[in-house]
């Protein structure tokens, strides 16, 4: 009988000269909107130079699927605030659908768990450009994960920052979803979200462009902080921000990308198995045949011959796995 199967596995990057690197980021380039798109060299930068990132740990993996590549996916691990960032599921297609993403996710927080990351938030930036309507598909996708794992929107004003000085389409408005661990909350604190927020415009970016724009870097610098006050005076009349679980109408809603399809799978066959039990299965009769004749020599009682036996010993195997063969033939 043919079995389907598909066998899904991801790989910590630990170096750029890790086999399946280069292709896993082509995808992630490929794929990836232009105003959500962080510079390849600089993901390679980091990926090698992760000790001079004090404030973050850079959490890139290789995806694969029935041992080929098909995607890269990356977070920021905020050491200083135990936070983990959601920033990047690249799959290219067709195997950008449910079935794909959800896997990848599920085995990187069982690698999150299984290394011990001590955790109090996990957090996603959501595109709001244009109040919603020019949102890009990977905010699109990261949606539906968000509302099946419990995540929700803290209500208070939220931007994200620009990827350099020349990607001049990345910097806008945008949701901060966030999900407790372990828990799913209605509310945080001012002090905890502002916490959060200085983690990922501190901590990750101005740290992360720091390399990468030293001539720049003062001019940045002053936009990340006009960003964070901006957040400060939005929320400074209140002490509690509520947290807005959405209903996953995205899940259902024909405007939004289809990814509900199946992966193709591959046929697993057992003739690899059948050509290791099928000289077992000839030679042990035979080898019973010339013991039995062994025995009744030995006890007086002649046989004139074992051919006959053996003949229709090979008879019997070469008609059932004849047959075998063409009945699953026949299924798959």
């Amino acid at each position: 009988m043919n079995q389907l199967e598909n066998k899904y596995a991801i790989k910590r990057i630990s170096k750029s000269t890790d086999d399946g690197y280069v292709e896993s980021l082509k995808i992630y380039s490929d794929s990836t909107p232009v105003d959500i798109k962080t510079n390849t060299n600089e993901i390679t930068y980091w990926i090698d130079n992760q000790k001079e990132a004090s404030t973050f740990e850079l959490l890139s993996f290789i995806l694969y699927l029935d041992d080929k590549i098909i995607g890269f996916a990356m977070l920021c691990y905020l050491t200083n605030r135990r936070v983990i960032v959601y920033d990047y599921i690249a799959i290219k297609d067709p195997f950008r659908v449910n079935t794909a993403f959800f896997s990848y996710v599920s085995l990187i927080k069982n690698y999150i768990s299984s290394n011990s990351y001590e955790v109090d938030y996990f957090v996603v930036e959501i595109n709001n450009k244009n109040s919603g309507k020019d949102q890009d598909k990977e905010s699109r996708l990261f949606l539906k994960f968000l509302c099946l794992e419990g995540f929700g929107v803290v209500n208070a004003k939220y931007r994200t920052l620009p990827l350099g000085v020349d990607n001049h389409e990345s910097c806008f408005d945008a949701f901060l979803y966030i999900r407790k661990s372990g828990d799913i909350t209605s509310s945080i604190s001012r002090n905890t979200f502002l916490n959060i927020v200085k983690g990922i415009y501190f901590d990750y970016y101005e740290k992360w462009y720091s390399v990468s724009l030293k001539a720049d870097m003062d001019n940045y610098r002053k936009s990340v902080n006009q960003c964070f006050k901006d957040i400060e005076d939005d929320t400074d009349t209140v002490s509690i921000l509520n947290i807005t679980s959405n209903e996953c109408r995205i899940l259902s809603d024909l405007k939004y990308d289809r990814t509900d399809g199946s992966l193709p799978a591959r046929k697993k066959h057992i003739y690899k198995i059948l050509f290791l039990v099928i000289p077992i299965l000839i030679i042990a009769p035979i080898l019973i045949v010339f013991g039995y004749n062994w025995t009744l020599n030995k006890l007086g009682i002649e046989i004139s011959s074992v051919n006959s036996m053996i003949g229709s010993v090979f008879g019997a195997t070469a008609t059932f796995f004849t047959a075998f063969f063409i009945t699953q033939k026949r299924k798959s």
